[in-house]
């Protein structure tokens, strides 16, 4: 990821090549018919494309590109009023069978947050949402929503071992 991100194209194909089958097979498990699953499958790509500055190479990709997978299956979701067809246990699962020990860690890190805290990060960090928009999810004010997101970040840090800056 961090060779796409220094504009790096042929990286691109290296993460699809890896990565698009087990999105993939997480998505038609959710949805009856394949070509919305194939649909979502390029949406998640090109999501992935669209926010690629915003990956931190300090923290496992896996974890964030099933954020940003589980985030469209919930939009398509919205759109055709469908029930949520990812339960978070369910997610977790999935997301904490990736390659390593560090990005399981990282994924129980995130789910061991808070509720409030763990969504209004992933909202942040994996869907780009505006502190507004994350107040409005929430039901809570931007100034709550930030210091939600702060909390969370700070926490995640700090089990890392990591010092405050």
């Amino acid at each position: 990821m961090q060779s796409y991100q220094n504009g790096h194209t042929a990286a691109f194909d290296v993460l699809f090549e890896r990565h698009s089958s087990r999105v993939f097979g997480f998505l038609s498990k959710r949805l009856i018919k394949k070509k919305e699953a194939e649909d979502l499958l390029q949406e998640v790509f090109f999501k992935l494309h669209r926010s690629k500055h915003l990956y931190n190479s300090t923290l496992p990709f896996f974890p964030w590109l099933f954020s940003i997978t589980r985030s469209v299956l919930l939009d398509f979701a919205k759109k055709k009023n469908l029930e949520d067809p990812v339960e978070n246990a369910e997610f977790d699962k999935v997301a904490a069978t990736g390659p390593s020990v560090i990005e399981q860690d990282l994924e129980g890190m995130v789910a061991a947050l808070p509720q409030a805290q763990s969504e209004a990060l992933c909202l942040r960090v994996y869907d780009e949402k505006t502190f507004e928009e994350i107040a409005e999810r929430l039901s809570t004010s931007p100034e709550n929503a930030r210091q939600l997101v702060s909390r969370g970040i700070k926490k995640i840090r700090q089990a890392l071992g990591r010092k405050e800056n």
